[in-house]
């Protein structure tokens, strides 16, 4: 029997982690149990052997993932680390591309019965995070074959979808109204504990696709994408990044099926935008081109302004002034477009008004400061406008006004004003207490730190520090 070879890649990353092998231990224990998984139990002579070659079972490898990416803020992949993808249902669920209607029901039913299962901890079936060549690849070999294929692959432009009868109709209609509310929901309080209602709306959603004699109209994968892009988006603002990816990969899926081109570019650029924060803005721009060339430019305005503020937040991570100022340009335009009126999906009009755009440019402005400083005076206007558009108009959406409010924080502490960022942090911090969102709380936390140390004398702001270690509102 051949001797097994060191595993250098995880050796690396381990030493720069400054963990021992006793912690690593603990830490997999500890999140083996918060995922139900009793019967792990390893040990330091355990994590030796990882060292030195053996492939550890499954769910330990993308345990191990999820640690290293929050231990350095950004995505550790599994080829990453060493390691190979495990065996299980959801596992690999990128490389056998397209999926067929009942492939795409099936896996929606049994990830959400496994979410319904584990509750905020999320789904226990969910994949290791994918990030680079492992998950633009196989989408634009996806996305851009079912571009010029035939049949269930060709957008809704180029098909007609059958009609309803009475009875399809009128539950499209009220899955319709549903999503509606729950999206009020997430823009009314974050993600929360009304995160687990839309992931049983869901499941009952895909069960009844799983369950129908023929095949299932385009509208019913349409309602199933909107509601699993949602629960994207909370799952994503409660810190459970793999499994918000997870179902960002299965509502592209349901929006391709369902032939809506706009959705599916929606979808993509939700991906992108999880992808900044993971710190991958060069797969954003990737995937982001990927899902412009199989749209073929046919997008709506609303959903073209709201991918082009993807890609400058992502250039403006990256730097890029002059592609970032473009992007957020033809971004405005376009949305100044759509607000003069027109067939604007639902699943974004509702959400992405000029205040949620104010939001985006103000973000984006501000990451390009870090390069370009002058930018901070132009992000705090934006974030102004952001702020004054919710008191005029959608007063009741907490999560948005939290986010402009800590965006203001964070541009006046990069101007060097302690005033007016104590101001933003105490008027954040007083929202906060009604929200259930754990990236509003990790976002206050944040430019709280930055600016304790920005201003250590500061009295406004120090009287805020206790707040930072406060336990999250869940």
């Amino acid at each position: 029997m051949p001797e097994r070879a060191p595993n250098e890649l995880f050796a690396s990353w381990f030493v720069r982690s400054g963990w021992s092998k006793g912690e690593v231990a603990r830490l997999v224990n500890r999140r083996a149990r918060d995922l139900g998984a009793t019967h792990v139990a390893t040990d330091t002579s355990r994590v030796r052997r990882w060292l030195d070659g053996e492939q550890p079972r499954d769910p330990i490898p993308r345990i191990l993932t999820e640690l290293f990416s929050e231990r350095f803020a950004c995505v550790v992949t599994l080829s990453d680390l060493g390691l190979r993808e495990p065996s299980s249902p959801m596992a690999g669920a990128l490389a056998d591309l397209p999926w067929t209607g009942e492939r795409i029901a099936e896996l929606l039913a049994e990830f959400c019965r496994s979410d319904l299962i584990l509750g905020r901890r999320g789904a226990g079936a969910a994949p290791p995070l994918a990030a680079g060549a492992a998950l633009v690849e196989p989408v634009k070999h996806w996305l851009l074959a079912g571009a010029n294929g035939s049949g269930a692959n060709l957008p809704a432009a180029d098909r007609t979808a059958p009609p309803l009868n009475n009875r399809a109709a009128a539950l499209v209609k009220y899955l319709n109204l549903a999503s509606a509310t729950f999206r009020d929901w997430f823009a009314e309080a974050g993600g929360g504990m009304r995160r687990a209602a839309v992931v049983g709306q869901l499941y009952e959603v895909a069960e009844l696709v799983a369950g129908l004699p023929d095949p299932a109209p385009p509208q019913l994968f349409q309602a199933a994408a909107q509601l699993a892009l949602l629960i994207g988006d909370m799952s994503f603002d409660l810190g459970l990044q793999a499994t918000a990816q997870r179902y960002l990969i299965l509502a592209l899926h349901a929006a391709k099926e369902s032939g809506d081109r706009d959705l599916t570019l929606g979808v993509v650029a939700t991906m992108g935008r999880q992808l900044i924060f993971l710190n991958r803005p060069q797969d954003t721009l990737d995937l982001l081109a990927v899902g412009r060339m199989a749209n073929r430019g046919k997008d709506c305005h609303l959903v073209s302004a709201f991918a082009d503020m993807v890609e400058a937040r992502a250039c403006g991570v990256l730097g890029r002034r002059e592609q970032c100022v473009e992007a957020m340009e033809r971004a405005k335009a376009k949305h100044a477009k759509a607000s003069l009126g027109g067939l604007e999906p639902d699943w974004l009009a509702g959400s992405y008004h000029s205040a949620a755009l104010q939001v985006d440019l103000g973000c984006a402005l501000g990451d390009l400061a870090a390069r370009v400083p002058p930018m901070a005076k132009t992000a705090a206007d934006a974030f102004a406008s952001a702020l004054a558009g919710y008191d005029r108009q959608w007063p009741t959406q907490l999560r948005g006004r939290v986010l402009a409010q800590l965006g203001s924080a964070r541009a006046h502490l990069q101007l060097g004003d302690p005033h007016a960022t104590a101001a933003g942090l105490k008027a954040a911090l007083v929202l906060l207490s009604r929200l259930r969102s754990r990236y509003a709380e990790e976002q206050f936390h944040e430019v709280l730190g930055q600016a304790v140390r920005r201003f250590p004398g500061a009295a406004e702001i120090a009287q805020l520090s206790p707040a930072r270690s406060a336990p999250p509102a869940f």
